[in-house]
Order: C-alpha cells, then structure tokens, then sequence
C-alpha cells in the first residue's frame, strides 16, 4: 500500500482492532511487525505521554521513525500531552496517519483539528478515564476518525480496568447517538478476551490491544487478535 492509499483509507469494518506500539518488542521490530501484519490488527496506536499529562515518559519521535519503515498499516499518534499543536508536525512528517489528541490538553479542539488536516493526517480525539465527555464537544466528536475512550492511566501498561470508566463510556455513546453522530469509540485500557463484552456492552466498537489482550507469552499475535475479535463478535 502506498503513502497516498494508506491515509486515504478509511476504517469501516465493523470489528477494528490496533495494536498498542508501547508493549512492542522494540529489540525486534521487524519480527514483530511481520507476525502483527499476519494477524487481523488494522492500525497501530502509538502512545506519546509528556510525564505533565500523566506521570510517566513513553515513546517519541525517534521510535516513530523506526517503526514507519516496517509497516503499511496506518499509524495513529496519541499525543497525550499538553499543548499537542507543538509536536503535531514533527510526528505527521515522521509518519503519523492519524494524530489523536485530549480535549484535557488543549485549549482549542477544533482550531487543532484543522491544523492536523492541514498537514496530510486525520484527526481523533480522546479523553482521560476520569473525563466526562460534554455536548460542547460533540462538533469535535462529530469530526473525529474515531475517539479512544481511556480505560487506565495513559502510558502504564498493565493496569487493571477502572470500572468509573464504563459508565462514562456508555455516556459518551449515549450522547452522541442522541446527536445523530455515529463515530466509533476505541476502549483503550486492560482490553482482553474477559473485559471485551462489557466493553461492548458499554459503547465500545474498537478495541486498542496491550500486554493484557494481544501481546501474550506464549501465543502468536494472530492467536491473539483473533481471540479478541471473537469476543468482540460474540456480542
């Protein structure tokens, strides 16, 4: 798939599954995006988190840019940072398809959305665990690829599922649908075979898979996202 293709296609199947770039083997990049390119995954979610927005350091440019060679699938960037419209740029030409960003973290969600646009990419959105989502937003919402739903803390992996979050999931959905808008949520956060029915159940229509779902010891990455997607189905 060439450049162009790749950040024109757009995700319409209705099970979507990506593969969180932090719980990578980073030692061995090319095995490991050759057994996540036979496996059912359709983007890869990058996480970038500035020790501000939350309380850890993950990911930067420079893994972006050694990542991009080894795979067509489309990339998406979650900037969770404060301030993102100053590191856009320098992650879209690093070969970001998709940048994602908090309304938690910038003082203008649209006004951001466009300058994404500006430079070739898609934008989404996402909110913290603890964020209620508001009508205010519902233009942004509106306009997003699709947006994540955080289920944990951005940056640990490992962490157990906060169940406030569901809630506010279902919320979200809830919302939206009430607005006629039909953008897809992503649960992001302990995603695994035994949380996805009442992810499900509670708005979500993607999943983003961690250390607790899709990188298991033991089992193949397509064992695992085949796994997932069963379960997604199931419901």
């Amino acid at each position: 798939m060439d450049e162009e293709n790749r950040k024109g296609e757009k995700m319409k199947n209705n099970y979507i599954l990506g593969g969180s770039a932090s719980c990578f083997d980073l030692f061995n990049l090319e095995r490991q995006f050759a057994e996540i390119e036979e496996a059912p995954v359709d983007f890869v979610h990058f996480d970038v988190v500035d020790g501000r927005f939350n309380q850890c350091i993950i990911l930067g440019l420079p893994t972006l840019q050694a990542i991009r060679p080894h795979t067509k699938l489309p990339i998406e960037v979650h900037l969770a940072v404060y301030e993102p419209e100053l590191y856009i740029k320098q992650f879209v030409d690093a070969g970001a398809d998709i940048v994602t960003i908090h309304p938690e973290g910038t003082k203008d969600v649209l006004k951001t959305f466009e300058y994404i646009r500006s430079l070739g990419a898609k934008p989404a959105l996402a909110f913290r665990s603890e964020t209620v989502a508001t009508e205010d937003l519902l233009p942004a919402m509106e306009q997003a690829e699709y947006i994540i739903k955080l289920t944990v803390n951005p940056g640990f992996s490992g962490q157990k599922i906060q169940p406030a979050a569901f809630e506010k999931m279902l919320a979200l959905r809830e919302m939206m649908d009430a607005h006629g808008i039909d953008t897809k949520i992503a649960a992001d956060g302990n995603v695994n075979v035994s949380t996805i029915p009442t992810l499900v159940k509670y708005g979500a229509q993607m999943l983003i898979g961690g250390t607790s779902g899709l990188f298991l010891k033991g089992r193949s990455v397509k064992d695992c996202a085949e796994a997932m997607l069963d379960a997604m189905k199931a419901e």
